[in-house]
């Protein structure tokens, strides 16, 4: 079977999250979108995804195999999310749902909603600077939890049963984002705004 390839457009932001954006507290848990770090780069490897910040310091993101605060499996490690559907969320919630508020690790600049029928199986990175690509596996979608839902509807209060089924909803099936692992026999690689993105299909 001959494979298909979906340009997707190029990398618009990276960034990192050296803990949750979920903060545990006694009045009720809340999504914290400030504890997130735009870097320049990423590094992507088998255990996850890591940066450098501007002093040198080396940061693991929170889904990082190493991080001693991970509290997943190994099938979150990468997350992707695209600038369409920033947009949808923006005319449905408001300005404050800026690109990559989710925290997803990249952002892609790209003109139309996607959803996984459109990924296929896999994702794959051009550097700009090299030519050279990585691919990374599809997974499956970035589902929606409560505390991002109740952020996006701008509520400091526990939304409403309905509110907060139709707000869920709307989140689901990939505009969210996506999670994502880098595929079998990849060396790690360095991803930056710029990059160009496919799917292999």
């Amino acid at each position: 079977m001959t494979e298909k390839i979906l340009g997707l457009g190029k990398i618009k932001m990276v960034q990192i999250q050296p803990s949750g954006l979920i903060v545990k507290s006694q009045s009720g848990d809340y999504f914290d979108p400030t504890r997130r770090v735009v870097v320049d780069r990423l590094i992507i490897t088998p255990l996850g995804v890591e940066a450098f910040l501007e002093d040198g310091k080396q940061i693991l993101d929170i889904h990082h195999i190493n991080h001693p605060g991970k509290a997943y499996g190994k099938k979150d490690l990468v997350s992707i999310g695209f600038t369409s559907h920033y947009d949808a969320m923006r005319a449905r919630f408001g300005e404050h749902m800026q690109d990559g508020i989710a925290g997803e690790n990249i952002i892609i600049d790209y003109d139309q909603e996607v959803w996984t029928k459109d990924l296929g199986q896999k994702i794959l990175f051009e550097n700009q600077a090299t030519g050279k690509h990585v691919s990374l596996d599809l997974l499956k979608y970035a589902k929606p939890c409560h505390e991002f839902s109740q952020f996006a509807a701008n509520s400091f209060e526990k939304l409403p049963s309905e509110v907060l089924k139709s707000t869920l909803m709307f989140l689901n099936n990939g505009r969210r984002g996506f999670l994502l692992v880098l595929s079998e026999g990849q060396a790690g690689a360095v991803v930056q705004p710029g990059d160009r993105v496919f799917a292999i299909k």
